[in-house]
């Protein structure tokens, strides 16, 4: 009895000491998070200061008379602005004044969630993750949809052969082949949207990823979820979807290839602190004279290409959007027009896609010279200043 009393003794003081060290770090802890509320609170007043005091003397400088004077402190003052984006050691300190999360992330998860991290190495793994669907994706949009594609030039081989059993081609497997296209409809749809929330993320926690590629994606998963609610056995659909699926096959390979190189170039700009650590590829990036000979083209190709497709489409289903049928009753039985009606809504979107991103592409074009431009003149007046010292 004494040796049960001993042992019962020991585990009771076993579970005295746990609780008390249970205490203590919950204490801990707690004085932790206070000191870190309280350090954040006073960073981000420090930060919104700078900030203003920024605005004031860029405001300053625009008005001073000597022209000259007035660039160099303004060239001071844009590179103090770039150390607050993200280009300092403590990356983009806006990002510690509490953000308000963009419109879709508040509709899905509400005000008051916080989606910002503090640790420079959660960021940075944050943004490998994005790198890695992006991979991960443009492989299952080219081997998907090559597929699909082979399937369906088979069913057609097949039906200009005039190969029947009875009633039906022979082993065309073209319901089998069109569910698998509505599946890729709905992927897409999850991936469009899946890579907007991505970026949206990664846009309050620094990256300098330009808003208009997350509206694309938006657009693209709306057209999607589009494409995934019309009837696959539509001839407008059917003919749509071989051209949709070739240029989608297309569109991974110049995915692929904008990861190879962009990302590369990517870490070496951000070594050289010309980027910030946060800063991803998208839809357009950074590249070397070399690179953009091979990419840009192909980034034009792929845009051009799609605003063909848009525009063939949106002029062969134009009869049917301007028809006053079907819109407030019912369509007559055996009619495409339902069919016709939402691919060409699907190529009004494809054009207007292809025109803004050839318009985001060629002023990315136009930055990247005018940076460059700007860099060489800089380094040459230094150069002039050093040779005459």
């Amino acid at each position: 009895a004494s040796q049960h009393t001993l042992v019962a003794d020991q585990i009771m003081e076993e579970a005295t000491a746990i609780l008390t060290k249970s205490r203590g770090l919950s204490q801990r802890v707690a004085t932790f998070s206070n000191r870190l509320i309280g350090e954040s609170d006073a960073l981000a007043v420090e930060i919104k200061g700078l900030q203003q005091a920024t605005a004031s003397a860029e405001a300053a400088a625009r008005r001073h008379p000597e022209p000259q004077l007035a660039n160099e402190v303004l060239t001071v003052l844009g590179a103090a602005k770039e150390v607050v984006r993200g280009l300092g050691p403590g990356g983009d300190l806006r990002k510690l004044c509490k953000p308000r999360p963009p419109f879709m992330l508040r509709l899905l998860l509400g005000d008051k969630v916080n989606l910002v991290t503090a640790r420079p190495d959660e960021s940075i793994a944050m943004k490998e993750e994005y790198h890695k669907f992006r991979d991960k994706s443009a492989l299952v949009m080219l081997v998907v949809p090559a597929l699909l594609l082979a399937g369906m030039w088979r069913a057609d081989a097949l039906a200009s052969k005039g190969v029947k059993t009875d009633t039906h081609w022979q082993h065309s497997f073209t319901p089998g082949l069109m569910t698998g296209v509505q599946c890729y409809f709905g992927w897409l749809a999850y991936f469009y949207l899946a890579l907007a929330m991505r970026e949206n993320v990664l846009l309050i926690n620094g990256s300098g990823i330009r808003p208009w590629w997350i509206i694309h994606h938006y657009i693209s998963a709306s057209a999607s979820l589009v494409l995934l609610g019309l009837p696959v056995y539509s001839p407008a659909v059917y003919s749509f979807c071989r051209l949709f699926l070739m240029w989608s096959c297309f569109q991974a390979l110049v995915m692929q290839m904008q990861n190879m190189y962009q990302r590369r170039r990517m870490y070496t700009r951000i070594a050289l602190g010309r980027n910030s650590a946060m800063d991803v590829v998208s839809g357009e990036s950074s590249g070397t004279s070399g690179q953009l000979l091979i990419l840009y083209p192909l980034l034009l190709l792929l845009q051009v290409s799609q605003f063909a497709i848009g525009c063939h489409v949106a002029w062969r289903t134009l009869p049917a959007l301007l028809a006053g049928e079907g819109w407030l009753d019912t369509e007559a039985e055996g009619s495409d027009l339902r069919g016709m009606r939402g691919v060409g809504l699907v190529g009004l979107t494809f054009c207007y896609l292809a025109c803004r991103n050839f318009q985001v592409t060629l002023r990315t074009i136009t930055e990247k010279r005018a940076y460059r431009q700007r860099h060489l003149t800089q380094a040459h007046k230094a150069n002039s200043k050093g040779k005459a010292q």
